[in-house]
């Protein structure tokens, strides 16, 4: 763009809101990224055409002449407005032209651009990026994300009106005269952090809604279902709010719970509870996103208790309705218990694809509590959250709030010192916790390195752990592991004795073990003893190759027979034995990385380490 343009730019906010969504929603197209020629065609809300149409010829231009003037070359922006009747003459055989349409209805186009367009696409709202820009270069007052993130999930109308109003401080949501079909809560998934394995699904999700509402797409076609799997508290359910707000769709919330309770309970009210939600959705003839939470109560039809009956009436009738191809509806629902659902659900034309949702990563910790703070800086908060290991973001929108508090309690802004006091309170470790969390974690990393899929370890040590918290670890490794298409016995063995090296060097140099290594699910004898139990009872690597369960239902059926607990703790304990050995054998080294560790309380370990 040249500096006159945006300089006239600057004096038409409309205009510069539209160039700033109308660039977004064209990033993706090859005749954005490639300048390759070809036709878009763009619809908008009626009273937005004129802006939208100087929008595309600065897009298209970059040039102040151009886009007042709307002098073009052989590039060309036009407008087909719906009841107008000015015949619009637009020559579709333009060789490497690149042509804009921009409309207010899909209706209002002829049958030819229908066919010669390369994309047609309804522009997005904008971001509370965009109105925050816009504000800025105008000279208005600054607002708080929370209000702009009101504004921005208002109707185009609504945004007209309070784009530039000096003052916002009054604004909610309730205030505001929506349109019926403007029914987005919250913000959009774009402009949340996280959710990294969620957003290639969504971008795809998007793109295909629109060719399907430009009736350029079958709905069979569609990626239309999704599972996420999860811990609780990673933001699965905020996830569905924000997806449905993302694709612009009314979203119907409703769990195996809800329809259970409906009525009485009996089986015939839960029965037309869960149609009755399968209605909801399909009334939407232009779209919705129904959201089932928990779906691992649906139920399970292999399940022998005194409710199977009941059970396996709630799955088929769940079956036969996710079955049906119903146009427009986007089915997504959430566990964190993929095990327990009824196998025919998680099939290909249902619930196939498959989502894992994780705790955040150490990047996405910062952004998910900057977030939560208005926008606080990511680097200054990274001295904080890289401390988080294991918090959830529900966790740290908990921080945010007390955050907030501390720096409501001084009326001012949040500042260092309220991000400080924030946090929940520390316990300085002693010299000799410490040491055992040290000796600990090297045990682990100095196994690992022993085993030819491991690449590299991170071995990292905080000397104070946090008050209150029931699970939470003095210390971590993290491993780089090669992928196992077929594990084999020996490397899940390995596994094994990776898992127990933790509370084996403590043995071995302390003379005592620690409950670090137990207590809750996913700790090292949880995952040890579960592969050990897949040996035996799964896989066929037990004293007889047997199989005896499915390796989903390994966890309930080894309440019984003694003969297989009896292999399984043989297989533990020889590992048990050689992992004391091994350690024992590199005690030198074990000692070496231990005092590394405490000295650094970080260190990575990679093949060039190992002796």
């Amino acid at each position: 763009m040249s500096r006159s343009a945006f300089k006239e730019l600057r004096k038409r906010p409309g205009v510069m809101l539209a160039y700033f969504v109308l660039r977004r929603t064209l990033r993706h197209t090859p005749q954005f990224r490639g300048a390759v020629g070809g036709i878009l065609v763009v619809i908008v809300g009626k009273d937005w055409i004129g802006r939208f149409h100087r929008a595309g010829e600065l897009l298209l231009s970059g040039q102040r002449q151009a886009f007042f003037n709307a002098e073009t070359s052989r590039h060309q922006v036009v407008s087909i407005e719906t009841g107008v009747k000015k015949r619009v003459d637009l020559d579709v055989l333009r060789s490497l032209a690149q042509t804009i349409v921009i409309t207010d209805s899909f209706d209002a186009l002829s049958e030819k651009v229908r066919m010669a367009a390369d994309e047609i696409v309804y522009v997005d709202n904008p971001t509370v990026r965009h109105v925050h820009a816009v504000r800025k270069l105008t000279g208005r007052s600054k607002i708080d994300v929370e209000t702009a993130r009101k504004l921005v999930n208002e109707n185009w109308g609504i945004i007209d009106a309070l784009l530039c109003r000096q003052s916002l401080d009054c604004l909610t949501v309730e205030t505001t005269a929506r349109s019926k079909d403007t029914q987005f809560m919250g913000p959009r998934l774009s402009e949340l952090p996280g959710f990294a394995s969620v957003r290639s699904w969504v971008s795809e999700l998007v793109t295909d809604l629109v060719a399907w509402k430009a009736g350029k797409l079958e709905w069979s076609t569609v990626d239309r279902a999704a599972l996420l799997i999860g811990p609780p508290g990673v933001g699965k359910t905020m996830c569905a709010g924000a997806l449905a707000a993302e694709l612009r769709l009314p979203i119907i919330s409703t769990s195996a719970g809800q329809w259970q309770s409906a009525g009485n309970g009996y089986l015939g009210d839960m029965l037309r509870s869960m149609r009755s939600s399968f209605k909801e959705a399909a009334d939407y003839k232009s779209g919705a996103l129904l959201f089932i939470d928990e779906l691992d109560s649906i139920g399970n039809r292999s399940h022998q208790s005194n409710h199977a009956y009941y059970e396996t009436q709630v799955v088929n009738t769940f079956l036969e309705l996710t079955s049906k191809e119903t146009p427009g509806v986007v089915l997504l629902a959430a566990t964190n218990r993929s095990e327990d659902i009824e196998p025919a659900i998680l099939r290909s034309g249902r619930f196939e694809r498959h989502i894992y949702v994780d705790l955040p990563t150490r990047d996405e910790r910062a952004e998910i509590l900057s977030y939560h703070l208005g926008g606080f800086d990511i680097d200054r908060l990274r001295r904080w959250t890289d401390q988080l290991y294991d918090f959830s973001p529900a966790d740290l929108e908990r921080i945010g709030r007390a955050i907030k508090r501390s720096a409501r309690a001084a009326r001012r802004g949040v500042e260092d010192e309220d991000v400080e006091n924030g946090m929940p309170a520390k316990v300085t470790l002693s010299d000799e916790v410490l040491r055992r969390i040290a000796l600990h974690e090297c045990g682990h990393a100095v196994v690992a390195l022993s085993c030819d899929f491991v690449d590299a370890v991170t071995v990292e040590l905080s000397d104070t752990v946090f008050k209150g918290r029931v699970m939470q670890p003095g210390g971590q490794v993290r491993y780089d592991m090669r992928d196992r298409i077929l594990p084999t016995e020996d490397v899940l063995r390995a596994q094994i004795r990776i898992s127990l090296a933790g509370l084996a060097a403590e043995e071995v140099e302390i003379g005592s073990k620690s409950t670090g290594a137990g207590g809750h699910s996913g700790s090292d004898i949880d995952i040890a003893t579960g592969i050990a139990k897949l040996m035996v009872a799964s896989w066929g690597m037990g004293q007889v190759p047997r199989f005896y369960v499915d390796r989903k239902r390994v966890d309930q059926f080894f309440r019984a027979p003694s003969r297989i607990t009896d292999e399984v703790d043989r297989i533990l304990l020889d590992e048990w034995e050689k992992v004391k050995a091994s350690l024992r054998a590199e005690r030198k080294t074990l000692l070496k990385l231990t005092s590394d560790l405490l000295d650094k309380g970080r260190i990575y370990l990679d093949a060039e380490h190992r002796e």
